[in-house]
């Protein structure tokens, strides 16, 4: 399969939990690109732009280290994920006519999960990196950026709560949206 088919790990495994992260990245930059261009984003959507832009490029990372590794990634992983993201906007949020106030905050803190799972990927593959043959200090600046992304994601979802629970007289219209 690869020039470290004699290595101490099993690379079909590691096959499956790049080709896993690889899936998650596709969906959740998606979606994060969405909840950029939400107006419940108001003056926080630069930096969900941002950060969307981010995860696309640590999904092309995870990408060509496959691709340096000999993997075959799954389309049907990344298939199912996208299709799954677009069912999980139908979700109501206990309202029917318009979104939630709750909404951005829910996207937030779910955002804010799978950052921390994103983290300990890359911390799962510098813990292997000289068996795999991976650029160590690429992976430790990419745990870096993960912490920082998280801490911008609390940030913003400090904000979102703050005007979503907000007494309806005291939000905006752009708030209740």
């Amino acid at each position: 399969m690869t020039e470290h088919a004699d290595a101490p790990i099993d690379l079909e495994l590691v096959r499956t939990y790049i080709n896993d992260h690889v899936t998650g990245a596709t969906a959740v930059s998606a979606r994060v690109a969405r909840m950029s261009r939400n107006p419940d984003a108001g003056a926080d959507a630069p930096l969900l732009a941002e950060l969307a832009r981010q995860l696309r490029e640590e999904r092309d990372v995870h990408e060509a280290t496959a691709r340096d590794l000999g993997f075959t990634m799954s389309r049907w992983k990344h298939l199912g994920a996208a299709l799954a993201e677009r069912v999980a906007r139908l979700k109501p949020d206990g309202r029917w006519t318009r979104r939630s106030p709750l909404s951005l905050v829910l996207e937030l803190e779910i955002l804010r999960s799978g950052l921390e799972g994103k983290r300990l990927g890359w911390v799962t593959l510098r813990e292997h990196a000289d068996v795999l043959g991976l650029d160590a200090d690429r992976l430790d600046a990419l745990v870096a950026r993960s912490r920082e992304q998280a801490d911008t994601v609390e940030a913003i979802a400090a904000r979102a709560r703050e005007r979503a629970f907000a007494a309806a007289g005291e939000r905006t219209s752009a708030d209740d949206a």
